[in-house]
């Protein structure tokens, strides 16, 4: 079982976890049995592209509890980068394996979105290869903008079937915008965006063999198969994939290094945990940050990280920063970067993380900020609890001057006075 949170990469914007495909089941299983919300993405360079264009996906993706590398031109980002992924895990194959997890401990998975026929072959194809297995239900919605979909009818089916598993074959980004517009009314442990990964269990698309796949050629297989849906978008993910890496790459290369001189401490000021982070920020540096956050997390704290003295920023600290700063927010806390020496702001700025975190010239800024912040929440929740408490008041008190004009018109009409039901039954209206 996974019991500890998976090192990340960020690449481009995104934070990927090294995973292999056994330990990605075992963190669902683990989160099933957790209880509560759990989103994860399987993420290609499509996705990344429309990160960069799309900050709310962006966000969406960032707060992942789990975004595995559905490609292998992620692998090959990371390892450029100077970290590195164990291997790509996408939905194709993730599919069938949540199929075998939900025989062995007897969770129900749900299949949203494809079309109908699709879904009905899918959902086929994984009862005949995988005996025992309950799915919850299956529903595909008409084809429209997100915007307009009939969202209470899809989550009243969801909620009918109580799922564990909530596969959505929505496509990229509209599936995990859809899973995270409705966290907070998913009453499912584990939701999952899957893409085409039904066709493919359908048998209605072809994969591509194991050589192309590991040699990352199986887009060309898959252009050959659909050219008019996939030669343009392909044409342009590879475009901008190329345009953006180096960028990322280079700002991390030249960025000086010190060795020697490296170390994580933390102080506590009120309610803000200040964390300096002393020389290479990167390896075993990023367990020791974790291990800090984790407390300050828990605890309720803000997070403010004093970078003054960080010489080196790697894929592997921003990732696990993107992890902290997502944990934080989810509690409505903050964490603010202060005291950035020029070359990590161009770090961020080539990562595409420069929208994402909040950054200020000086930890005594910070440390103001976040407490103001916290201090418009509370204010904002008190009030909030002043307003639900006199909302049943308000109510009476309106009913109760509705009642009494009611009264009056009743004494002032001959036609209501003289209705010989008025004094025990209430007031009938004659028209």
């Amino acid at each position: 079982m996974a019991t500890t949170l998976p090192y990340t990469t960020a690449v481009l914007g995104v934070p990927f976890h090294s995973v292999t495909i056994n330990e990605a089941i075992d963190f669902v299983e683990e989160k099933i049995d957790e209880g509560g919300f759990h989103q994860i993405a399987t993420a290609n360079v499509d996705f990344l592209m429309h990160s960069m264009r799309d900050k709310k996906l962006q966000e969406i993706l960032c707060s992942c509890d789990l975004v595995v590398p559905d490609g292998m031109p992620i692998l090959w980002a990371a390892k450029i980068l100077g970290s590195s992924l164990k291997e790509r895990v996408c939905g194709v194959d993730l599919v069938p394996q949540l199929a075998k997890l939900c025989v062995k401990r007897h969770f129900s998975i749900f299949l949203l979105g494809a079309s109908d026929s699709v879904s009905a072959r899918a959902a086929a194809k994984l009862n005949e290869s995988f005996p025992g297995l309950k799915i919850a239900g299956r529903y595909s919605p008409p084809a429209c903008p997100l915007e307009q979909m009939n969202h209470e009818e899809i989550l009243k089916r969801i909620a009918q079937a109580k799922p564990d598993i909530l596969l959505v074959a929505f496509g990229n980004p509209k599936q995990e915008k859809w899973i995270a517009m409705h966290r907070d009314r998913l009453n499912v442990p584990v939701c999952i965006g899957v893409g085409g990964s039904l066709d493919f269990v359908a048998g209605t698309v072809s994969r591509a063999p194991r050589w192309m796949q590991s040699s990352g050629l199986e887009w060309l297989y898959r252009v050959s198969q659909e050219p008019k849906r996939l030669v343009q978008r392909y044409f342009s993910d590879a475009i901008g994939f190329a345009l953006h890496m180096p960028s990322q790459f280079f700002t991390t290369a030249l960025q000086p290094r010190n060795k020697t001189k490296a170390g994580v401490f933390l102080d506590h000021t009120g309610t803000t945990d200040v964390i300096s982070v002393y020389g290479d920020f990167t390896g075993p540096m990023v367990k020791e940050f974790q291990s800090l956050t984790r407390a300050s997390i828990a605890n309720g704290m803000n997070m403010v990280m004093n970078l003054a003295q960080t010489t080196y920023l790697g894929t592997d600290a921003l990732g696990s920063m993107i992890q902290i700063s997502s944990a934080l927010r989810q509690s409505n806390r903050e964490l603010w970067l202060a005291e950035m020496r020029p070359h990590l702001l161009r770090m961020l700025q080539s990562a595409h993380l420069n929208m994402y975190f909040m950054a200020t010239s000086s930890v005594d800024d910070a440390i103001y900020r976040a407490e103001r912040t916290e201090q418009r929440h509370h204010l904002r929740s008190a009030a909030s609890r002043r307003t639900n408490r006199m909302a049943p008041a308000t109510v009476q008190i309106r009913f109760e001057m509705l009642q009494d004009i009611c009264q009056k018109i009743a004494v002032n009409s001959p036609t209501m006075s003289s209705s010989p039901h008025n004094a025990a039954a209430g007031y009938v209206l004659h028209t």
